[in-house]
């Protein structure tokens, strides 16, 4: 199980990949908030969301996570997404550096769109090639990675064959 913010599911249905997600975790939990972010999308966004059925709208209940995290001065997404991951005590999926860094804050295990085509390497369902073409298709649909992050995601697929 893992907790999505909006902007690794967005990228995802945009390319047509939410599988991925299938590959390597039973269920993706997003909280209302991210829901929301998600349907207001482009059609193709909204359709490819509705019809992928590892996603599962949660509530978060404690109220308390909630309060606290909102005085961070992130967007409702990541609020909701980063408390309910700290209320459900999973894995988070978040490429935001202001929200990974409040979410490492809360001792909070993370990842994002890198490290689920590493995590889809790891596991024989991606060659790497597809990784490499699923890469670039990301960054054609609006992901973006500074230089030196893709470096080091490059040279951390290297050294996984090694």
């Amino acid at each position: 199980m893992v907790v999505s913010d909006t902007t690794a599911l967005i990228i995802l249905a945009k390319s047509n990949t939410l599988f991925l997600l299938s590959n390597i975790f039973k269920t993706i939990y997003i909280p209302n908030a991210v829901y929301n972010e998600l349907i207001v999308k482009d059609d193709i966004v909204k359709y490819r969301i509705k019809n992928f059925d590892k996603l599962k709208i949660k509530k978060v209940n404690n109220l308390k996570i909630l309060k606290n995290i909102k005085k961070l001065n992130l967007d409702k997404g990541e609020i909701e997404a980063i408390s309910l991951a700290i209320e459900l005590n999973t894995i988070l999926i978040i490429d935001e550096k202001k929200g990974r860094k409040i979410a490492l804050d809360k001792n909070l295990k993370i990842t994002g769109i890198l490290g689920i085509l590493i995590e889809n390497y790891k596991q024989k369902f991606l060659t790497l090639e597809e990784v490499k073409l699923y890469f670039y298709t990301f960054k054609n649909h609006g992901y973006r990675i500074s230089e030196k992050l893709e470096d080091i995601f490059f040279k951390r697929l290297k050294s996984i064959d090694k």
